[in-house]
C-alpha cells in the first residue's frame, strides 16, 4: 500500500488525517506555553516593580524560545512514533466496510461476466422496445374502440329514425329503395338518348311517371 493510499486508509478508519490531529496537539500545546508565560510575565512585573518591565519581557521570551527548542525536539520523536504505530493501519487489516473486496475475480471470470451484463443490456433493450410496441398498438386499439362506440351510436340513432318511421327491415328497406332509384336513373338516361325522338320521349316519360308513383 502506498503512501498516500495509508494515508487514505487511516482517514477511513479514524475520521481524521493522523497529521492534523498531531498538528492540533502541537498548536494546543504552544498555545498553553505562551499563555503560561504571559501570566508569569503579568506576575513578575507586579511582583518587582523595581525591575525594568523590558527586561521582564526579554526574560520570557527567552524562556519560550528555549522551551519551544525542547519540546520542539521531543514532540517530533513522539509524532514519529504516533504516525508509524498508532495512526496506522497496517498492510494486512481490512475494514469491515471493504470486506466485499475480499472476493477477487480472475481476468477469465471479469470477461464471463461482462458477456453476462451486454446479455442481460440486450434484453433489457428488446424489452423496453417490445413494451413501446404494445403501447403504441393499445394506444390504436383505443382509437378502434372509440370509433366503434361512435359507429353504434350512429347504427342505436338510425334504428330509432327507422322504428319511428315505422320501418322495421331496414336493410330490405335499403335494397328495395336502391333497385327504384337504379330503375329511375335508367329510365332518365333513356329519357335523355332519345332527346330528338318526340313519340319515344312521350312514353318513357309516362313510364317514369308510373314508376315515380310507385316509388312513392
Amino acid at each position: 500500500m502506498g503512501e498516500f493510499q495509508a494515508v487514505e486508509y487511516a482517514v477511513q478508519h479514524f475520521g481524521f488525517t493522523p497529521q492534523s490531529f498531531t498538528d492540533g496537539v502541537f498548536n494546543v500545546m504552544v498555545d498553553n506555553l505562551h499563555d503560561t508565560m504571559n501570566a508569569a510575565e503579568q506576575y513578575l512585573m507586579s511582583r518587582y516593580r523595581d525591575v525594568p518591565k523590558e527586561e521582564v519581557k526579554a526574560g520570557t521570551q527567552q524562556i519560550i524560545l528555549k522551551f519551544l527548542q525542547a519540546f520542539q525536539k521531543a514532540f517530533d520523536k513522539l509524532e514519529s512514533y504516533l504516525l508509524s504505530n498508532l495512526f496506522q493501519v497496517p498492510d494486512n487489516v481490512l475494514l469491515p466496510e471493504d470486506k466485499v473486496q475480499m472476493e477477487q475475480y480472475t481476468p477469465e471470470e471479469e470477461a464471463q461476466l461482462d458477456d453476462e451484463l451486454d446479455v442481460l443490456r440486450k434484453k433489457i433493450r428488446n424489452a423496453v422496445y417490445v413494451n413501446t410496441c404494445l403501447k403504441q398498438e393499445l394506444e390504436d386499439l383505443g382509437k378502434v374502440q372509440q370509433q366503434m362506440e361512435r359507429l353504434l351510436m350512429q347504427v342505436a340513432e338510425i334504428e330509432r329514425t327507422c322504428s319511428d318511421a315505422h320501418v322495421h327491415e331496414l336493410k330490405e328497406a335499403i335494397v328495395f329503395r336502391s333497385s327504384k332509384v337504379t330503375a329511375l336513373i335508367d329510365v332518365v338516361m333513356s329519357v335523355m338518348a332519345h332527346g330528338g325522338d318526340t313519340e319515344h320521349t312521350q312514353d318513357q316519360l309516362t313510364d317514369l311517371e308510373k314508376k315515380m308513383s310507385r316509388f312513392s
